[in-house]
């Protein structure tokens, strides 16, 4: 098809107008493809950021969990070494006593277990 331009002597030959339309049907396609990934894609980022929350949410409460109970651990380690203390304070105010009751030398005992076990804090165990 000639150029409507007078000024250009040369002719263009344009593509069949079929030609343009199934390349515009093609390129369509390849952007509806390129759609779906890029919503798929969105999804996925979405997916993974809810477990990061979810997973975020765990590791907060997983870790109060923890400081929980190394709370309680220090609470009954310090009632534990206290206990301790006044079992071994007893022990030693009766050791003048001629004759010990029986209890008194399984307390003894006991505490001795105890702290060879490592159930006693060196601060209970240097009293």
């Amino acid at each position: 098809m000639p150029s409507s331009d007078p000024k250009r002597r040369e002719t263009a030959t344009l593509p069949d107008r079929g030609d343009l339309i199934a390349e515009l049907a093609s390129r369509l396609e390849d952007l509806d493809t390129l759609l779906s990934r890029l919503e798929d894609a969105e999804q996925q980022a979405k997916d993974a950021s809810e477990h990061l929350v979810r997973t975020r949410r765990w590791q907060e409460d997983t870790v109060r969990t923890i400081q929980e109970e190394r709370a309680r651990m220090r609470q009954r380690q310090h009632a534990l070494d206290e206990l301790a203390d006044r079992a071994r304070a007893a022990v030693t105010a009766l050791r003048h006593h001629r004759s010990l009751p029986r209890e008194v030398h399984e307390l003894a005992v006991e505490l001795q277990v105890l702290d060879a076990a490592g159930f006693l804090s060196r601060r209970a165990r240097g009293r």
